[in-house]
């Protein structure tokens, strides 16, 4: 198998001032995947200026997804604020996209929040029941029942990435918020705005103490429990004390979580970047050719297959500066935890990462796509690369290439042609 230089990606958004923040949602029981970014007047997240969407289609014959250009999603918007951080979620009892982005006031950075204590963002949404072809106009909940809490913070933000609809059909939005301790103490918090009536209305979740983080992603790992055990995997805000990212589980369906752990197994940034997960039923896969190896594994790690959850995590693996984008991959069910252990676990086990794209990278999102005509589903990402992290690109990953550049761990070859791949906890399969 090649390289990872060989890696073959579509740049979705690329333009001189640039793009950034990509986002993906795949419409359940359909070909349809729909990619977003925010675009930007400059290079300062400040210049964010108003979200774009791209909508493509899977052809069978390329394996691939075609791609119509990308439009601004003009209902997006407040008038006089920048709108950030897009963050899709679907809700399956009404068929509707709902996306969440914050609306930002423009004369306001970040720095400028903190540093006065006052937050000029602003928690919004708009929605769509035709999969991206038109969109509501934009619902501002700011001052609803949850502005009185929004307003008590320095600033807040969302995701960025996909939220997640549970089997109870809560729809669950990951978000993050500095949030005011003392006259001197300002700390960021993850957390999330959920909903139990289909996005009618919305609650905001306890924080994740502990470890302090912020932009993060979570994911259901349901066992058949009438609550779902929720992950969160977030970006360490702390990392240049620890260059490790933080996790914490939910066993209320994201309402409150234990404390924030850090999982020395996955690499942060010594200044933070932002990461994804997905998970998955290994039942979903149980095509694959490289199935058997992935129950092994699992086993090993002392479950019983075949009910457990395959969890993937894309990052950057390099602690500075930001490059060599990964996988991770994790196995989970309840079985593997005896009485001795803690419920819910600390921490989950990884693999070493398989390194897909050996240059300047930055944010990533992920997505599963279970595709009608297709035996086996496969997986997507969507990712920032280039000196200015200004251009989003995608590309498509087999399940059976996952589990073989991460579970199968094989090792360097030490072959000429695996030169480029001859990076730390990187794996060839040129020969």
């Amino acid at each position: 198998m090649a390289c990872s230089d060989s890696l073959r990606k579509s740049d979705l958004f690329k333009k001189k001032c640039g793009f950034r923040i990509p986002a993906l949602l795949h419409i359940p029981d359909s070909n349809i995947l729909l990619a977003f970014a925010e675009s930007r007047r400059g290079l300062k997240d400040e210049s964010a200026d108003v979200l774009y969407l791209q909508c493509g289609e899977y052809d069978k014959s390329s394996k691939d997804f075609q791609w119509k250009d990308a439009t601004p999603i003009q209902s997006a918007r407040l008038e006089k604020h920048r709108s950030m951080n897009p963050c899709p979620v679907y809700e399956k009892s009404t068929n509707t996209v709902f996306l969440f982005f914050i609306a930002v006031d423009r004369s306001k950075s970040e720095e400028d929040q903190i540093i006065n204590r006052k937050n000029a963002a602003r928690l919004c949404y708009v929605t769509s029941v035709d999969n991206g072809q038109t969109w509501s106009n934009t619902t501002d909940l700011t001052e609803s029942c949850l502005g009185v809490t929004i307003n008590t913070w320095a600033t807040f933000a969302l995701g960025p990435g996909h939220g997640t609809q549970l089997k109870s059909g809560r729809l669950v939005i990951p978000a993050n918020a500095h949030v005011i301790e003392s006259n001197d103490t300002i700390r960021v918090r993850a957390l999330t705005f959920y909903s139990d009536d289909s996005g009618n209305s919305w609650q905001i979740s306890k924080y994740i103490y502990g470890e302090e983080c912020g932009e993060c992603q979570m994911v259901s790992l349901d066992q058949g429990n009438e609550q779902s055990l929720i992950y969160c995997n977030a970006r360490n805000n702390k990392a240049h004390n620890n260059p490790y990212r933080v996790e914490a589980f939910s066993t209320d369906g994201g309402k409150t979580f234990t404390e924030g752990k850090l999982s020395t197994q996955l690499v942060e940034h010594s200044q933070g970047c932002h990461g994804s997960i997905i998970s998955f039923p290994a039942s979903d896969i149980s095509n694959v050719q490289n199935y058997s190896d992935l129950e092994n594994y699992h086993t090993q790690k002392g479950g019983h297959a075949p009910n457990f959850h395959i969890i993937l995590f894309s990052h950057i693996t390099n602690s500075s500066p930001r490059k060599d984008l990964g996988i991770y991959l994790s196995t989970y069910s309840d079985d593997a935890y005896t009485q001795a252990d803690t419920y819910p676990p600390v921490h989950l086990t990884w693999t070493n990462p398989w390194i897909f794209f050996p240059h300047e990278s930055a944010y990533s999102e992920l997505a599963f796509v279970k595709l009608p005509e297709e035996r086996n589903p496969i997986v997507t990402c969507l990712f920032e690369y280039g000196d200015k992290n200004n251009t989003i690109s995608f590309c498509v990953f087999q399940i059976d290439d996952i589990i073989e550049k991460t579970v199968k761990k094989k090792k360097y070859c030490g072959k000429p042609e695996a030169d480029k791949c001859a990076i730390s906890r990187c794996f060839c399969f040129c020969c």
